[in-house]
């Protein structure tokens, strides 16, 4: 091998070593150990490869590839790597922003929250949706467009509510004219003559209501003993009736008791007549023919009073022809 051939090998080994070193100290500078991670949203706004994403305002990464989602074409998605120990967890959410109106767009990413867990490599970082130039220019062509409607409306009305505007300073104008006022003014200096006239008589009746006053508190008070005693004989009356409550209870209960006592003799009685009524309907039968038998004897003793000692009775005396 000749000299120059080994000083070549040499010089291609020797840029080798250098690049394979530059290399290994950008990555390390940059941070070789990066995970990646992902993001789906409607607008992309102008995010490209080498984007820098930004945790909390920090730049931790940077974009890696960015196009349409293949399950949703209408999301784009982006693929994006950042240190590794950044904290990126599930309350963290990603959003296309910058840090000033003049710098290149940026993947913003919320720092989330210390109760939420952190999210795995490769996992999707929640998106929020910011608004495009072109959708903040169609909202306020919207707006320009409702303003027109309403300034339309307005010139309509205005010469309507320029006329209502007229009507009414002319009819202020004639209600504080120099008549209405005259009018005005004498109704306040005749109100003024009556008051001073009729000062008085209020004054006085004033007096008199205050006298009211007074003496409604006198008898007031006078009437504060009599309800005093009023309650004292309620109260009294209160416990006449309780002490008399148990005795009368008692009484009520003997005479109920004696009541039942007495319906039980009568239906007893009852029941008794009830099954000599036979019995007692011959016995009187028989007491009857036995006074009528006695008041027969009682008229023959009274015709002929001898039968009682004569066996044989003489014979009835003729009378004279």
């Amino acid at each position: 091998m000749t000299t120059e051939t080994k000083v070549g090998v040499f010089v291609i080994a020797s840029l080798s070593i250098l690049g394979a070193g530059a290399y290994s100290i950008h990555q390390i500078q940059s941070g070789s150990a990066q995970i990646e991670y992902k993001t789906r949203l409607r607008y992309a706004g102008g995010v490209t490869s080498g984007t820098a994403v930004l945790f909390g305002g920090i730049k931790v990464g940077q974009v890696i590839a960015v196009g349409p989602w293949s399950e949703d074409p209408t999301r784009i998605e982006i693929a994006f790597a950042v240190k590794s120990g950044t904290p990126l967890n599930r309350k963290s959410t990603a959003t296309v922003g910058t840090v000033t109106v003049m710098t290149a767009p940026a993947i913003m990413i919320s720092t989330g929250s210390n109760d939420a867990g952190l999210l795995s490599p490769g996992s999707v970082v929640p998106s929020a949706e910011t608004v495009s130039l072109v959708e903040l220019q169609g909202s306020v062509g919207k707006l320009a467009e409702s303003a027109d409607a309403l300034i339309s409306e307005l010139q309509k009305e205005v010469p309507a509510l320029s006329g209502d505007a007229r009507t009414l300073l002319a009819n202020l104008n004639k209600i504080t004219g120099a008549q209405n006022q005259k009018r005005i003014d004498e109704t306040l200096a005749s109100l003024n003559t009556l008051l001073e006239k009729e000062s008085p008589k209020i004054t006085q009746l004033t007096d008199q209501i205050s006298e009211l006053t007074k003496h409604a508190d006198t008898v007031i008070g006078s009437v504060q003993p009599v309800l005093t005693h009023v309650d004292h004989a309620v109260v009294n009356v209160d416990s006449t009736v309780d002490a008399l409550r148990a005795p009368l209870s008692k009484d009520l209960a003997d005479l109920d008791s004696t009541l039942q006592a007495a319906h039980t003799l009568v239906a007893g009685v009852q029941n008794i007549v009830g099954s000599n009524e036979d019995d007692i309907g011959e016995t009187v039968r028989n007491l009857r023919s036995a006074s009528e038998n006695v008041r027969a004897l009682t008229e023959s003793i009274k015709q002929r009073p001898w039968s009682l000692i004569r066996t044989k009775q003489p014979a009835d005396r003729k009378v004279p022809q």
